[in-house]
């Protein structure tokens, strides 16, 4: 019981700092932040250039997703972003799963694998030419 509670706290603490990553690809420009942000699927048929690739990895609806993506690009200053890629990936974690295992006794702990699935969403931020 202990354990899940701790589970909880770590995962109520990481969804409250999910943050997307944002790798600026020039450092000589800088935008003011925008009020608003569209979020495409397909390139945008205006003339524009990308000013940062998004990243997010913290899972959660689409619409989740995207509200992330696009607060992040409206403090860097883009225009808009272009949802490049989306990928569902799933990890295993082994847990400890013997409570009565002490690690000066003979016995071998047993373990249980635990699977996380996440998703990762990688976006073109990018700011029109007008």
């Amino acid at each position: 019981m202990i354990r899940f509670c701790w589970l909880l706290v770590l995962f109520l603490f990481l969804t409250g700092c999910a943050t997307p990553e944002a790798e600026v690809l020039s450092k000589a420009e800088s935008f003011p932040p925008t009020l608003s942000v569209e979020v495409l699927l397909d390139r945008p048929t205006r003339p524009h250039k990308t000013i940062a690739i998004l990243g997010d990895i913290y899972g959660g609806a689409p619409e989740e997703v995207n509200e992330r993506l696009a607060r992040k690009a409206r403090e860097i200053g883009a225009d808009a972003i272009v949802i490049v890629s989306v990928h569902d990936k799933t990890a295993t974690q082994w847990l400890l799963d013997d409570h009565y295992y002490y690690p000066h006794e003979a016995h071998w702990p047993r373990y249980r694998p635990v699977r996380h699935s996440y998703r990762v969403v990688r976006a073109k931020a990018i700011k029109y030419l007008e």
